[in-house]
């Protein structure tokens, strides 16, 4: 019933703040005039689209029309709705923010426990850089329900290895998250790795790694030439991703509002929500000298930890990468993290304080409530008062204060 109602609640933030937009950010309207294209175009869409951007140097600082996989999906819910603007295009990331949330609850209950789970999808409800990412015309919200997936998948295989269903879905789902933006090829990547890992290292099932090194090419490779034949050609492709490097030292966006040291990410996660910050770090800590709620997972929680560290690590050092929205795919992770860290806390209470505990559990719940509606307090002051249309560091940090 407790998930139930959190999950109620996760939805209708999602659903009554579509509404209150003021302004859109250059690249709703990009994606949004690309996904009209293809509606009214066709299989011709993404050929007029690349041969457009390749001729035209004002369009290499936008995003580039080689996203497909997003594309094509916003056009066809265009062709289902029967609209073209940009709330279409808030309907998709909003959907794709919900079904995260489902994702987090099967996580939680299967790799955690109830009250972590609980803890995590409580404050991923209220979360102020999810809500604000679920009501925009952008691709982060799908990238992120995708890339979380990929980590469920990895999660179960670590487990148990003899689930072929698994490699099945995570194959299909790695071969299209490359096509939906290009840091997908890092997710999927990254994924790679950890399941290698697994395979290699602690279960010296040599074949197995093998066969999913060559299927997980294979259909990487269908991808690519997914993308090539909507293209017209690789030659193309290739001249898109040269354009989009070259043009990023020139774009004043990215240097202004997305460049600065290398810690300003990390901080933006304590402006957005300190209680959770603080516990995420307590969660990750906690792992290696303490017992976790279910050993049997132990294997599966670190898989989670170095996809965070491993993930965030390659953002930090791409240059123009200070925005929030470019790591969505840790949000969820992050809470989940950060409800490990509180379940530390609590369990260390227990222990402590003996039969005096239900009074310092009561102290938990009206803190874990408080630390919430803060949150989303936080939501409401950095991104609905200001109206401010991105969640870069710089625009995090000016309107935060």
């Amino acid at each position: 019933m407790l998930f139930f109602a959190v999950l109620a609640l996760g939805v209708g933030l999602r659903i009554n703040n579509l509404d209150n937009i003021t302004r859109r950010s250059p690249d709703e309207e990009i994606y949004t005039q690309e996904a009209k294209a293809i509606v009214l175009e066709g299989g011709e869409g993404i050929k007029l689209l690349i041969r457009e951007y390749n001729l035209n140097k004002e369009l290499w600082i936008y995003p580039p029309p080689i996203r497909v996989g997003y594309l094509w999906l916003l056009a066809s819910v265009m062709k289902m709705t029967k609209r073209t603007d940009e709330k279409v295009g808030a309907y998709v990331s909003c959907t794709f923010s919900i079904i995260s949330l489902l994702l987090l609850i099967v996580m939680g209950l299967r790799f955690f426990n109830p009250w972590i789970a609980l803890s995590a999808l409580l404050f991923t409800t209220v979360s102020p850089m999810d809500l604000a990412i679920a009501r925009r015309t952008w691709q982060d919200a799908m990238l992120g329900c995708v890339g979380l997936s990929l980590i469920y998948f990895c999660c179960e295989l670590t487990r148990n290895t003899h689930k072929i269903i698994w490699y099945i879905l995570f194959v299909i789902v790695g071969s299209y998250c490359i096509l939906i933006k290009e840091s997908g090829i890092f997710l999927y990547g990254l994924c790679m790795l950890w399941l290698l890992w697994t395979l290699f290292i602690k279960e010296k099932s040599y074949l197995k790694g093998f066969l999913l090194m060559i299927v997980s090419a294979a259909g990487a490779g269908i991808s690519v030439l997914t993308l090539a034949h909507a293209a017209g050609g690789i030659t193309p492709v290739i001249e898109v991703l040269t354009h989009v490097k070259e043009a990023m030292p020139t774009n004043i966006y990215a240097v202004e509002y997305q460049s600065g040291p290398w810690y300003r990410l990390l901080q933006g996660f304590w402006i957005i929500s300190p209680v959770n910050a603080f516990l995420c770090v307590l969660g990750i800590a906690g792992v290696f000298p303490t017992s976790l709620p279910n050993n049997k997972n132990r294997n599966a929680i670190f898989g989670i930890i170095f996809f965070m560290l491993a993930f965030m690590t390659i953002t930090i050092v791409t240059p123009y990468c200070q925005n929030l929205r470019y790591v969505s795919v840790l949000f969820v992770p992050f809470y989940l993290m950060a409800g490990l860290g509180l379940w530390h806390i609590v369990s260390f209470a227990k222990v402590k304080t003996g039969n005096y505990f239900f009074y310092i559990a009561i102290a938990f719940i009206i803190a874990i409530i408080l630390a919430a509606a803060r949150d989303y307090r936080n939501f409401k002051k950095i991104f609905l008062r200001t109206g401010i249309p991105d969640v870069s560091m710089r625009m995090v940090r000016e309107y935060s204060r």
